[in-house]
């Protein structure tokens, strides 16, 4: 019976070891490519403050001014030495904290000459960030602030202010990124010539995530870990298979493609915006792929246990899929964790009652498949640059986050969501049709 125990947990250990190194490999095979016209200075240090980039000025691309609509030519065929004609679209809502840094190390994107523009879109803020983009407006030519206006009925908050400024543009790509991004100076151009090396139409990027606070470094790295031992995080980027994993911190489509398959305005109800615009770019017969770019940009996703708690209440459901999903893997991340601990205490007690060869066998099986759990975890606390301290409190983890994904198939069987300071009813299904508009 110990034998046996030891033997099942050790062999169901080497499994989710095999799913988590596999999620690894996948991983690390999408790596940018280089862009051939930078420098070979261009490296990838992370700046974490606007204070640590140069702004460029004079470059072609927007006036000063913030206005509703925008009227620019650009040069939608890329030239030697040069990236296509790029619009960075920043939605922003309330992100005074964020909005000064992330335009800062967006102005200092190397070899982005063709068009490359940025358009801030203000989400009814009342933190001043308007105001903080104004002052950006009067000394960089390349930005331009626009306002999201009224939500619309059916629409969510994110998804409006990505089509308000998607419409606003006519480069040749579209690239969304979240205030809370932090880019080095060859982001956009790698994104790009990684997008066109490999004949992609639309790019998700994975920036390094920073952790702050206890409850980040506790439950966020737990997270990941029983994510990537679920989901086949490969299939993202395989036109065959309709698994569309996307982070919605950085996206970067084609515009023509963004309009062909009905952009924000076709997802505008969906909770996780990215996925569902990923899903639909791989459903039409598109190429979809994902960048691992911790090397070209950092993020920190939430700023303490409040948002934490909102964000992954918010999106669980569907990160794993449908409610199902999320509880069978809530479940499954609970128990798991806690066996870590318990099941070599429980043989060791049962073994030394009944002393034998057998038992003891069982009970190294036990040990050695804890001890390989246990060096998973640590692995990937390292990865997020936290302290192995928290492998300690890795069933703590795990029981805070099953808690989050419980409250998430909760709240989306109430089809209720909160998030930014608004309160979602989910009421209003995706629309399945491209939206008929004079930018199409």
């Amino acid at each position: 019976m110990i034998l046996s125990a030891g033997l099942a947990w050790f062999a169901l250990v080497l499994v989710l070891l095999a799913r988590a190194l596999r999620q690894f490999r996948a991983y690390r095979n999408a790596e940018p490519i280089k862009a051939p016209w930078l420098g070979a200075d261009s490296g990838s240090q992370f700046a974490s403050t606007g204070s640590h980039f140069a702004r460029q000025n004079g470059g072609p691309g927007l006036g000063s001014r913030s206005s509703e609509s925008l009227d620019r030519g650009s040069n939608n065929s890329p030239t030697p030495g040069a990236s296509p004609s790029v619009a960075v679209v920043v939605p922003a809502r309330n992100e005074i904290n964020n909005i000064d840094a992330c335009l800062a190390a967006l102005c200092a994107q190397r070899e982005v000459r063709s068009g490359y523009s940025m358009i801030v879109v203000d989400d009814v803020s009342d933190d001043g960030t308007a105001a903080a983009v104004r002052d950006w407006c009067n000394r960089e030519p390349r930005v331009a602030l626009i306002s999201s206006g009224p939500l619309p009925k059916g629409w969510l908050g994110k998804p409006h202010a990505c089509w308000q400024g998607a419409i606003a543009s006519d480069s040749e790509w579209l690239c969304f990124i979240d205030a809370d991004v932090r880019a080095t100076p060859t982001l956009i151009a790698t994104a790009v010539q990684t997008a066109e090396a490999k004949g992609l139409d639309m790019v998700s990027l994975y920036p390094f995530q920073e952790l702050g606070s206890f409850w980040e470094r506790l439950i966020i790295p737990v997270g990941m870990l029983f994510i990537a031992c679920a989901k086949d995080w490969a299939q993202a980027s395989n036109p065959a298979h309709p698994e569309a994993n996307a982070n919605g911190q950085f996206l970067l489509i084609r515009r023509n493609v963004y309009y062909a398959v009905g952009g924000h305005a076709a997802v505008c109800g969906a909770i996780c915006e990215d996925k569902a615009l990923a899903g639909r770019t791989k459903q039409l017969g598109y190429r979809f792929g994902v960048i691992a770019g911790e090397r070209l940009a950092s993020t920190r996703m939430y700023a303490g246990l409040r948002s934490l708690w909102q964000g992954f209440s918010k999106n669980a459901v569907d990160i794993m899929g449908d409610g199902s999903s999320t509880v069978l893997t809530a479940a499954c991340a609970l128990l798991v964790s806690w066996a870590v601990l318990t099941i070599p205490i429980v043989l060791a007690v049962a073994a030394a009652s009944q002393p034998s060869p057998a038992s003891l066998a069982g009970l190294g099986l036990a040990a050695t498949g804890s001890g390989i759990a246990l060096g998973m975890q640590a692995g990937t606390f390292r990865h997020f640059k936290v302290s192995l301290f928290y492998v300690l409190l890795f069933p703590l983890g795990a029981t805070t986050a099953a808690i989050l994904s419980f409250r998430s198939v909760i709240l989306r069987r109430r089809r209720q969501v909160t998030w930014k300071g608004r309160h979602y009813q989910l009421e209003y299904a995706v629309r399945p049709d491209p939206p008929s508009t004079d930018k199409l």
